[in-house]
């Protein structure tokens, strides 16, 4: 089992190295068989500035979308040993479940109204939690695992991934419009060009091309997650929308804040917007509920994420909520 586990990992690998290898490839491509044989210097430094700047903006993004912790859930959501054991005992686990949740801020229940508990991981999931299969955990409103960063999407790196994607596609489209000049002499057959190798000839047209292919598919899943930002939305939440208890499946996104709002808590505020640096609000748990939302979820975060005074006192018992996550083995 350990084996097959172990060639799993290696094998979930391959899609972030066929990233890099083409990645490289590309940087190959534009600065040694494009800019190398540039006929002003003038020329070649201008392209070199502009896309060693989008470059490192880039591969600094999809670094942080990969080794960015997707957000797991605080302790206070496991059971502990002692509610473990009484589970095991309980002749309706469903009740008992019921009892222990009823410690912990969560509103959102299955299609048999039951309180939403991962047998895997043995804890009962926060709102907008989802367990996955890949990593093995429950992550923090989980949007979905993506094999291109090898990690899953959730609430800690949600803002890594679109920034990732973002940046996607300013450096394929940068790429795509630099070399298209140079392209379209190659494949005119323009006698200036006639000096190139044929390998740099083929890593001009080839990586033009692919350039196009890549900004096209991306572009689309940016503005695809550019729609689900806006509307406060996960990936898993346009399949299925949430259930709340006694209220069933709410119209209305319940999340919804307004576009402003909503694309505030997941970029923040300030110069650093658009960087592929943590600026989200909130905490991944408690979440600020629109109006059509059942009215126990109508409640306000402070703007580091944090509960106010009055909320502690409603879902706080004999164990304080605790934010702090538990890191998966």
């Amino acid at each position: 089992m350990n084996v097959l586990l172990q060639i799993q990992r290696v094998a979930q690998t391959i899609p972030v190295l066929i990233i890099m290898t083409i990645v490289l490839w590309s940087y190959y491509a534009f600065v040694v068989s494009l800019c190398g044989v540039l006929p002003s210097p003038e020329l070649k430094t201008v392209y070199m500035i502009v896309y060693h700047l989008v470059f490192i903006v880039f591969c600094f993004s999809y670094l942080r979308a990969i080794f960015s912790d997707s957000g797991a859930v605080p302790p206070q959501f496991y059971l502990t040993a002692s509610e473990k054991e009484g589970l095991e005992r309980s002749p309706d686990p469903r009740v008992y479940l019921e009892s222990v949740g009823e410690r912990l801020p969560v509103h959102e229940v299955t299609l048999t109204n039951s309180v939403r508990y991962c047998e895997v991981c043995q804890c009962i999931k926060p709102d907008r939690a989802h367990h996955c299969s890949m990593c093995r955990r429950c992550v923090l409103k989980m949007d979905h695992h993506c094999p291109w960063i090898n990690n899953c999407v959730g609430f800690r790196n949600y803002k890594f991934f679109v920034t990732f994607l973002m940046y996607s596609c300013v450096y394929t489209i940068t790429v795509s419009l630099f070399v298209a000049p140079w392209a379209v002499f190659i494949w005119n057959r323009v006698p200036e060009m006639r000096d190139l190798s044929e390998m740099d000839k083929f890593n001009i047209m080839i990586v033009f091309f692919v350039a196009t292919m890549f900004f096209l598919a991306v572009s689309g899943l940016w503005v695809f997650h550019a729609f689900l930002t806006a509307n406060n939305k996960s990936t898993l939440e346009m399949g299925r929308a949430p259930r709340f208890r006694n209220q069933g499946t709410v119209g209305k996104n319940p999340y919804d804040q307004g576009c402003k709002t909503n694309c505030m808590d997941v970029y923040g505020t300030g110069t650093f917007m658009l960087c592929p640096v943590y600026t989200s609000r909130g905490n991944g748990v408690l979440y600020q509920a629109a109006e059509q939302a059942p009215s126990d979820m109508r409640r306000l975060l402070s703007s580091n994420g944090t509960a106010s005074e009055d909320e502690e006192i409603v879902y706080n018992s004999e164990i304080p909520l605790n934010l702090e996550p538990v890191m998966s083995a």
